[in-house]
């Protein structure tokens, strides 16, 4: 048979054991979050910076145009 500080014991092991599986979720989480908002914002500077470029090339004559992509072709 258990002792009551046996009991208490268990009971304390298995409330520490139930909070450090959820704490380990919100670091988890906390994380994905983390690391969702920094590909994100990556993502975004890449979308503005091709809106900006695209207006540029959109202000651009078809001459222009065909003159910048010239130097970009392979040879």
């Amino acid at each position: 048979m258990f002792t009551w500080g046996e009991i208490v014991l268990l009971f304390l092991k298995l409330a520490n054991a139930i909070m450090g599986a959820v704490n380990q979720d919100k670091w988890m989480r906390a994380g994905a979050d983390a690391e969702i908002a920094k590909i994100s914002a990556a993502i975004l500077a890449k979308t503005t910076a091709g809106k900006v470029i695209m207006e540029k090339v959109n202000a651009m004559s078809e001459a222009e145009v065909d003159a910048g992509l010239r130097g970009l072709e392979p040879k």
